[in-house]
């Protein structure tokens, strides 16, 4: 379901993958999956043709954005990854924090101590995008979106500026964050009506 509201709202981050064929003599980078996550090294922020095993190829283009904020009562390191394709856009939320253990000496002194990362990833539900004065809202489900003609021309025409966007979570939980400049630059080859086009093509 794709409902669009004028609403002024805060700033946030994602991922997508949709199949939509890509055309063979491109000169893109090719990516040999769609797969997000903390250990992919992944061509941010351009064009990319994407050949995945299970989705098929097509064009696309990989956003990241992090900064630690206060998350669930702790103070947390939030990385956004996103896949923004012609027809979907998936999304990837990852909270990190620090637990460290120790024993307390003399003066404050912790001694003996350890720490391990906790890395949890959620489930967002809903994605609002905010361009211009328009803010279009999404509801998706396992963190994919669709991509309307109407957003797709939205996308398309985007000023080249950071954009901001929102998740919310299915615990009701809201992030904030930005899909950086050069994504939103490279919404232009991603989202022309040729690519969407291919689409519909057997």
């Amino acid at each position: 379901m794709v409902r669009q509201t004028l609403v002024s709202l805060g700033a946030l981050g994602i991922l997508a993958a949709g199949a939509v064929p890509a055309n063979a003599s491109t000169d893109l980078q090719v990516v040999d999956s769609a797969a997000l996550g903390t250990r992919r090294n992944l061509p941010w922020s351009e064009p990319v043709q994407i050949d995945d095993p299970f989705l098929g190829q097509f064009i696309g283009v990989f956003d990241r954005n992090y900064f630690f904020d206060q998350f669930l009562n702790t103070r947390a390191r939030i990385e956004v990854q996103s896949l923004w394709s012609p027809d979907s856009v998936r999304v990837l939320l990852i909270t990190s924090d620090r637990d460290c253990s120790g024993y307390a000496l003399n003066y404050g002194i912790v001694a003996g101590s350890s720490c391990s990362e906790l890395i949890a990833s959620r489930n967002v539900t809903e994605l609002f995008v905010k361009v211009n004065e328009q803010v279009f809202q999404v509801s998706g489900q396992n963190n994919l979106f669709p991509i309307t003609n109407e957003i797709a021309q939205a996308l398309r025409t985007a000023p080249r500026e950071n954009i901001n966007i929102r998740l919310v979570t299915e615990n009701g939980e809201v992030v904030d964050s930005l899909i950086g400049q050069g994504t939103v630059e490279a919404w232009e080859t991603v989202y022309t009506n040729e690519v969407r086009q291919s689409e519909a093509q057997p």
